[in-house]
């Protein structure tokens, strides 16, 4: 397909659940950062009683692996938005591949507030991820549109991935720090949110 990123040997594997050990490529492009291993080990421990059953959005899918990960886990469903186009047809060749039924993805701009609110009508979002590639320092913009678009179910869980050298980024006083550490040059943050905002 015209557009599309050829694969270059990178891959990321899967770590748990009935897809445990599958590997994912990834494209070489811009700001395109896996989580590693240990850090997605740790998060997925948090979450790990949440996750059967859940409903999952990860709003800068890059490699996808954030919300297969999720779904190998048990989760229903995983909404994966990436704005690049040759980015989103790997991502789709890897869902393919794996014989995924429940996830999507949309070829979108995930900080418009639309794009969230079409992709996650049928059901609110019980976990979001949040992991822009560091140099664009779009947490914060990410933290707004999310919470200003009524997707997230009250009790929603948040996951913020950023450099530690970032400053804290503002969140809504309806969201509730759980979890908080850092590894190397990663700050990994979980967030309840403890009442479901509606859209403007």
């Amino acid at each position: 397909m015209a557009g599309r990123v050829k694969k270059n040997g990178n891959t990321v594997r899967i770590i748990a659940g009935s897809m445990r050990g599958r590997r994912i490529s990834f494209p070489d492009a811009d700001g395109l950062r896996p989580t590693g291993d240990r850090l997605r080990e740790t998060l997925f421990s948090w979450l790990h009683e949440h996750l059967p059953g859940s409903h999952c959005l990860d709003m800068f899918a890059g490699s996808g692996v954030l919300g297969l990960e999720s779904i190998s886990r048990g989760a229903t469903r995983a909404v994966l938005l990436e704005q690049s186009r040759a980015v989103c047809g790997v991502l789709e060749d890897n869902i393919g591949q794996l014989g995924i039924a429940n996830a999507i993805v949309g070829c979108v701009n995930a900080l418009q507030r639309e794009s969230l609110e079409r992709y996650c009508e049928t059901e609110s979002i019980s976990i979001a991820f949040i992991d822009p590639p560091f140099a664009s320092h779009l947490q914060q913009a990410a933290i707004s549109t999310l919470a200003e678009s009524g997707v997230l179910a009250e009790g929603a869980l948040v996951s913020v991935e950023s450099s530690k050298r970032d400053t804290h980024a503002d969140v809504p006083s309806s969201w509730q720090i759980l979890r908080e550490k850092t590894a190397g040059e990663v700050r990994l943050q979980l967030y309840c949110v403890t009442s479901a905002s509606s859209p403007a």
